[in-house]
């Protein structure tokens, strides 16, 4: 974990800064972000600040999948918005290094399930915001073909959402 955070700071997401690594005990010590996380304040936001948000979270998404990093659990859980209005990506222990195109569709599939699962009424228009950061990072080509792999997973049934 402290080897991608450290990585995904190199790529340019904000990221905590990690202090001190005991790999004998295990422990990693890494700075506190204050702030709110996405999850809890997403809805309080307005419509230009809610798609502004989420289309960094695609900017920094992209970022990660260009560094061949997959966070692995992609939510807005595990995103802090702080009081000057920077957001920072937490909780990388799930986190992976690849290129496989299947684990970054599984990073999308994972944050559009996040925004249909708590943030339903808006999920549409922040899964657009999300996919036009991205798109900014990783152009249309590379978009596209996430998207496809995407679609086949869903198709697969493994991470359908059921209503």
């Amino acid at each position: 974990e402290a080897k991608i955070l450290h990585y995904a700071k190199k790529a340019g997401v904000p990221t905590p800064t990690v202090y001190f690594l005991d790999l004998a005990n295990s422990t990693i010590v890494m700075s506190f972000i204050e702030g709110v996380r996405i999850r809890e304040i997403l809805s309080k936001l307005n419509v230009e600040e809610r798609v502004r948000n989420v289309e960094i979270v695609g900017v920094y998404t992209g970022k990660l999948h260009e560094a061949g990093i997959q966070h692995g659990d992609l939510t807005t859980s595990n995103m802090i918005l702080t009081g000057d209005g920077r957001i920072f990506l937490l909780d990388f222990g799930l986190s992976t290094f690849t290129n496989d195109v299947e684990d970054m569709a599984i990073d999308i599939i994972l944050f559009r399930r996040a925004l249909l699962s708590t943030h339903f009424m808006f999920a549409e228009e922040c899964f657009k915001a999300f996919l036009k950061g991205y798109a900014s990072v990783r152009g249309i080509d590379v978009t596209e073909k996430t998207l496809r792999k995407v679609r086949e997973v869903e198709r697969r049934g493994r991470y359908i959402i059921r209503s």
